[in-house]
């Protein structure tokens, strides 16, 4: 049963926020992430650690107390603050725990603080109201808007793509989330990101040109920035002699690995300082693992999970064993690449894969039912569900994925997949050309798959006139992609045999 709600740890009064004892002034200017002291630092820090620990004692008052002291010292941090907040906002509210007369007067607050041109304090009567009702999308929206507004683009982004989810799970899903969010990516030059926000927007109102002629555009950025022709004034800048760029890449990782050696001293000494945190554990275990000290990151991560009992610590140390197990089969690919016919490379890549695919079924299935409404989540467990054959199960969990509209165009792809494999061809069908429809870029490898799995769709129906249309498609922008070429040629040697024989 959840504890009842408290006002400190264990009947105490709120915790002290600073070496005096006081609070940070709500109307007090937030300072650069990069600027702040090894103090603040070290304070945000605490009251997001001890918060987590709140949230997973189901004590969500007093949690939510501890992440709002923590990003009025720290309001840029997405991972440790915002996001901690929302997860335990949804917790508090799945338990039934209403915001109630409480979110109205923060919102009221939030809005005032705007009117007054008081950023700092509206962002935060916002995220105070948000912490009632966190799936209102008008809040969600807000809170983007004043981030944005503070250059706080991270955290923009963020609650930018949470609106973006809860408004594509209503009935009339608004596009300005959509075009916001293209903004905020265009503005970090991340195109495909932008091109897939303004897809969106377009698929809520196709009437809407000059998004369209806007996608266009991000979309031919993204190839100029993926072919890396940007700034390039001279062709022979992109040719340089072997051994040079050699002799470059070894500097680099002598480079790196002093680097390392630094970071591991350093974070170490703060550890030793303070040995009761773990965020400070995970930071070390992270550059641990970086240094090649496997044993001793898991360590220090079971170390932060027994002192937190915070199952982001959980979380990070799958994913570390993901990541060595994923390692392990790109080292036996390249064996095989080299010498492609050993038979005992095949068998022990097969049993590598088995291993990979089960033990990340498991992580994300254990995912699923700490984060039921990470729909991120729901699409790495289709994914894994498809990889082992479970092909019903995998359609399930990539339906429901397709509501994140950072995932929705492979989530697509992936279904089509699964519709393909349980011989559903029409179905498959669908999916590959809504993804199509929905992703500008044509010549990428995303953009390439799914045209070739439609042209397949195609061929499997025996629609040969339409196969050919695609399979063309592929070959003009790749001949050598995959296996498109022979069966082009084989398609159009088929039907003009075919119109002979008529």
């Amino acid at each position: 049963m959840p504890e009842p709600e408290k006002k400190g740890e264990e009947g105490a009064t709120p915790p002290e926020s600073s070496p005096e004892g006081q609070k940070p002034t709500q109307g007090e200017p937030a300072a650069d992430l990069n600027e702040v002291g090894p103090e603040l630092r070290k304070m945000a820090e605490d009251l997001f650690a001890r918060a987590a620990q709140a949230t997973q004692r189901n004590n969500f008052g007093y949690a939510i107390h501890l992440y709002m002291d923590g990003l009025r010292y720290n309001p840029r941090d997405v991972e440790n603050g915002h996001k901690g907040l929302r997860e335990c906002a949804l917790r508090k509210s799945t338990a039934g725990k209403g915001g109630g007369l409480g979110s109205l007067f923060s919102q009221v607050k939030g809005a005032v603080s705007q009117m007054l041109g008081r950023q700092k304090d509206a962002m935060m009567g916002l995220l105070e109201a948000l912490a009632d009702d966190p799936q209102n999308i008008t809040l969600l929206m807000q809170v983007m808007q004043t981030a944005r507004r503070q250059d706080y683009h991270e955290v923009a982004i963020f609650y930018g793509e949470v609106a973006a989810e809860e408004t594509l799970r209503s009935k009339k899903p608004q596009k300005q989330i959509f075009t916001t969010l293209a903004d905020l990516y265009e503005s970090r030059k991340e195109f495909k990101k932008a091109v897939e926000a303004l897809g969106t927007a377009i698929k809520i109102d196709p009437s809407d040109r000059d998004l369209d002629r806007q996608a266009r555009n991000l979309a031919a950025q993204a190839s100029i920035e993926e072919g890396g022709l940007e700034n390039v004034s001279d062709f022979r800048q992109m040719v340089k002699d072997k051994a040079q760029a050699s002799q470059s890449a070894q500097q680099q990782v002598v480079r790196t690995k002093e680097q390392l050696d630094a970071q591991y001293e350093d974070l170490k000494t703060r550890l030793e300082a303070d040995p009761a945190n773990p965020v400070k554990m995970q930071q070390l275990a992270d550059c641990q693992w970086r240094r090649g000290f496997l044993d001793e990151a898991l360590a220090l991560l079971q170390q932060a999970l027994d002192t937190s009992k915070d199952y982001r610590f959980k979380s990070r140390m799958d994913d570390i064993r993901m990541a060595e197990i994923r390692r392990a089969v790109r080292e036996i690919d390249e064996q095989l690449e080299a010498d492609p016919n050993r038979t005992d490379l095949k068998a022990k890549r097969a049993e590598a894969v088995t291993q990979r695919d089960r033990y990340e079924l498991d992580v994300y299935n254990e995912r699923v039912r700490q984060y039921p409404t990470e729909m991120g989540i729901r699409y790495e467990l289709g994914v894994r569900q498809y990889r082992i054959g479970t092909h019903d199960e995998a359609i399930g969990s990539l339906q429901m994925a397709t509501r994140d509209p950072k995932r929705r165009v492979q989530a697509l792809s992936w279904l089509g997949k699964c519709f393909y494999a349980k011989k559903l061809l029409q179905e498959a069908q669908s999916q590959f050309e809504t993804a199509i429809q929905q992703y500008e870029l044509s010549s990428d490898p995303l953009g390439k798959e799914l045209r070739y799995n439609l042209a397949k769709c195609f061929e499997a129906q025996n629609k040969l006139p339409q196969a050919i249309e695609w399979y063309s498609v592929i070959v003009q922008q790749d001949y050598q992609y995959r296996d498109a070429a022979k069966r082009l040629e084989a398609l159009r040697r088929k039907v003009s045999e075919g119109e002979a024989q008529a």
